[in-house]
């Protein structure tokens, strides 16, 4: 079964979370953290990068000449009543 996209938006924000990021490093980090099992199939860069807009257009993250920062921490499991 292939990685989902959700899946593939948490690790993109858990690697961020740890600290800026420019494209490639991201992209080797979570390719390293699919090793464990989850596979993917298709084009990973192409897909990171259209998370990654997706991220910035929704102000998640910044995009500051080129490196990734998130704007705000992450909350696991935090939900708003």
């Amino acid at each position: 079964m292939s990685i989902s996209r959700i899946r593939l938006i948490q690790l993109v924000e858990d690697q961020l979370a740890k600290r800026e990021m420019r494209l490639l490093t991201l992209i080797v980090a979570v390719r390293k953290e699919l090793e464990g099992g989850e596979g993917f199939k298709g084009d990973l860069s192409a897909t990171i990068k259209s998370i990654l807009r997706q991220l910035v257009a929704s102000k998640v993250v910044r995009d500051v000449e080129g490196t990734y920062v998130l704007t705000a921490p992450v909350l696991v499991g935090k939900t708003s009543h």
